[in-house]
């Protein structure tokens, strides 16, 4: 009886996952340098497993410049975060997206396992292009903060710190929340990306961003989040923003600025939390 119950465990998870994800194309064509000052962005190519996954990485002119590697969300693509990497230049910041398998122009489909060999790869990668880097941090942004923490702790070296953006604290619970699964059906499945859990064991600062009115991912995830983790740098929490500000031209500017002081911090290691982050820690999520 037991091992029927985890058969029909398995193949529900498996018939879920094939639905959960919503994969954009890019049909854009790279954009030429307008002059020969401007930051130009370099597309690439690397292999996750039998896949072919497309990146842009955007330099800086300093090479020991702070880097940041983004693990996007969901129906996002490289064109979506090309604001975000012009800006992170203008700030003295490089930066590396790259596109999950199925997303983008990235070859394969997704599913948890090849989106974690995905963000493993893209690291190695991230690595290899910001060699004299003083500073690394690595972003989650909702869909992206499952898959970030999910690996976080298997990146060899570790990066310096971690950005939440948007994140939730359970990916099953998001999808309760979001209707994307019936209530009654979520004790029958895995929960593949317990985000809370995994920020309890991460042993770098974590800096969590959020909006008060997002309703994709509502507040109390962030709040989940940031009272589990171990070794917390601060909760953020907006007014006025959706889910997706941080890639939204009009909300960019007011959105980045607690994440761009983080990049910009000299502590490389575990360090106090703030007072913020302290009173963060005694928010009770509802």
């Amino acid at each position: 009886m037991a091992v029927a119950a985890g058969v029909a465990r398995h193949l529900l998870f498996r018939a879920l996952e094939r639905k959960a994800f919503v994969t954009p194309t890019d049909e854009t064509s790279p954009a030429e340098p307008p002059d020969n000052s401007a930051p130009m962005v370099r597309h690439a190519t690397f292999a996750s497993g039998d896949r072919i996954l497309h990146a842009a990485f955007m330099p800086v002119a300093d090479p020991e410049a702070p880097a940041l590697m983004v693990c996007h969300g969901d129906n996002e693509c490289l064109p979506d975060w090309a604001p975000v990497q012009a800006m992170l230049a203008d700030a003295g910041i490089a930066s590396y997206v790259f596109d999950y398998s199925g997303y983008g122009r990235s070859s394969g489909r997704p599913s948890v396992r090849r989106l974690r060999q995905d963000a493993l790869a893209a690291y190695r990668q991230f690595i290899a292009a910001t060699p004299q880097s003083k500073r690394r941090v690595v972003l989650g942004h909702s869909l992206g903060s499952g898959i970030l923490l999910d690996v976080a702790r298997r990146f060899e070296p570790q990066p310096d710190g971690y950005v939440i953006a948007a994140g939730f604290s359970s990916a099953r619970l998001a999808a309760v929340q979001t209707g994307r699964i019936p209530a009654w059906a979520a004790w029958l499945l895995p929960d593949p990306w317990n985000n809370a859990a995994r920020a309890s064991k991460l042993e770098r600062p974590l800096l969590v961003v959020h909006s008060r009115d997002d309703v994709v991912i509502v507040p109390p995830h962030a709040e989940r989040v940031a009272s589990a983790a171990r070794h917390l740098h601060a909760l953020v929490m907006h007014d006025a923003m959706p889910h997706d500000a941080a890639i939204l031209p009009e909300h960019i500017d007011t959105f980045w600025p607690p994440i761009l002081r983080f990049m910009h911090a000299q502590a490389t290691g575990p360090e106090a939390p703030s007072q913020q982050a302290r009173d963060a820690g005694h928010i009770m999520a509802d």
